[in-house]
């Protein structure tokens, strides 16, 4: 029985593909419909690996040290120099958080500032002063791909077959892009 899962995006900020743990593994067809403007949509589609043997560095670097903790801990970080500007809501927002052998320190819940980030769920690992940070990595499906408008874009389970216990898929578009409607066919 084949039944469609439908979400709308809008915003530049990354965004999860919903109700995709459920279907991410045995996919049909994703489609990506551009039919909320005028214009043309620039969409970046994309996994992320949540596991700890596929991380890569973000060049942050924690401030302080933190103890492992179940209780929410906000660190301060910097890009490894004492300065400020240190990462992105991108880079982090909702993100599991490694060190570089890939032990977890946890998953940053809030992104306060460029160098402060918040893990509401505590710290599973201590961190310590100067650990260089890292999240999982990305691979790209799409970069850049510049969707016209009234258009859908249709990829099928050649292209997105991937195991929802390894990665989790987000679609972000350019700042100033209109909407796009995801449409996952089972």
């Amino acid at each position: 029985m084949a039944y469609n899962l439908a979400q709308k995006v809008s915003g530049s900020a990354k965004t999860a593909i919903t109700n995709m743990a459920s279907v991410l593994s045995s996919i049909d067809t994703l489609s990506l419909c551009n039919i909320h403007a005028t214009d043309t949509v620039t969409v970046d589609l994309y996994i992320a690996s949540q596991v700890t043997t596929d991380v890569t560095t973000t060049g942050v670097y924690a401030a302080e040290t933190e103890a492992a903790s179940t209780s929410s801990v906000t660190l301060t970080v910097d890009n490894g120099s004492g300065s400020a500007s240190a990462g992105t809501s991108d880079m982090f927002l909702d993100e599991r958080v490694y060190k570089s052998d890939g032990t977890l320190f946890g998953t940053c819940t809030t992104f306060g500032s460029t160098t402060s980030l918040t893990f509401s769920g505590g710290l599973s690992s201590a961190i310590t002063d100067n650990d260089i940070l890292f999240t999982g990595t990305r691979y790209y499906i799409l970069k850049s791909y510049v969707l016209p408008a009234n258009a859908t874009l249709v990829l099928d389970n050649n292209e997105l077959r991937v195991d929802p216990d390894v990665y989790k898929m987000y679609i972000k578009l350019s700042a100033g892009d209109s909407a796009v409607d995801v449409i996952t066919r089972k």
